[in-house]
């Protein structure tokens, strides 16, 4: 007798906290991991000030994120603080390595004060808008306010 095999459901989130840099004007990131049937989601909330050293570990996870499968990408920037200007480029370049080695990339909850020091690094064509379609891959209490330009 041959029992059929029943698909499992989706498994629930797995959540890591990253420490990028120490200090005041540290930087952070929480990363939930979602398996969905169109493949693996991953949301990237950052926290705080980025700067060279909080950017170099920000690239390494992104590269980890790809090696480990995630199609998917939302970038949440509703707690991001600060960025240097001059990093915005280098961000933007990682995030497009991504898409092109993994899949797709949203960018999302950007003040109006991060996106002028885009607008100021001259990347404000490239950065992708947080479509609210992506809301079917985050549980409710995640889109509770964040639809649109969060303001600082």
């Amino acid at each position: 007798m041959v029992v059929p095999i029943q698909t499992p459901e989706p498994r629930g989130a797995l959540t890591v906290h990253l420490q990028f840099t120490r200090g005041r004007h540290g930087a952070g990131a929480r990363i939930e991991l979602h398996e969905r049937p169109a493949g693996r989601l991953a949301v990237l909330e950052l926290r705080g000030w980025i700067d060279l050293s909080a950017q170099r570990r920000l690239e390494q996870t992104l590269e980890d994120l790809a090696a480990r499968g995630v199609e998917r990408l939302l970038v949440d920037c509703s707690s991001l603080r600060h960025i240097d200007y001059r990093l915005v480029p280098r961000l933007v370049g990682a995030l497009a390595r991504f898409e092109t080695r993994s899949g797709s990339v949203a960018l999302g909850g950007l003040s109006r004060y991060l996106r002028d020091l885009f607008r100021l690094a001259g990347c404000d064509p490239h950065v992708g808008a947080w479509d609210p379609a992506d809301g079917a891959y985050l549980p409710e209490a995640r889109l509770d306010g964040f639809v649109g330009e969060c303001a600082s």
